[in-house]
């Protein structure tokens, strides 16, 4: 890496980014307060406030693939695991849903999805079933 590299490099990792201080999805700190409101809220009928509402109908939690089918496009046909994943991931971000783990252990709980495969179990937050409600 040249000596101008390595000073961009330096610079680049030392500015603030939107995930410092998150307050509700990549909503942080300094940004205004409606933005840090909306947030923290999903819109009804949008894919991730299917998935909170599935979520809360299943408290003991589901994967990404035992969601697939159930989650639905604005055309009502149902999206693909990969997005339900990245759904749940941007909800998990934003506080609205975590991973179910162990009692003892704290690790992060899988199920069986497909043969020699497995998938996390997700469960709505405290903050997720205010938003599914």
């Amino acid at each position: 890496m040249s000596e101008n590299e390595s000073t961009l490099w330096d610079s680049i990792k030392n500015e603030p980014t939107l995930w410092d201080s998150v307050i509700g999805g990549k909503t942080g700190r300094t940004h205004p307060v409606t933005s840090q409101r909306a947030g923290r809220r999903v819109k009804s009928g949008t894919q991730k406030h299917q998935i909170l509402r599935l979520l809360y109908a299943y408290r003991e939690g589901m994967t990404a693939y035992e969601m697939r089918g159930r989650i639905l496009n604005n055309a009502q046909d149902p999206i693909s695991t990969n997005q339900i994943a990245t759904r749940l991931l941007e909800l998990r971000e934003s506080g609205m849903v975590e991973f179910v783990r162990d009692n003892v252990t704290g690790v992060i709980l899988e199920r069986e999805t497909t043969p020699n495969n497995t998938g996390q179990v997700q469960k709505a937050s405290d903050l997720g079933i205010q938003n599914a409600l």
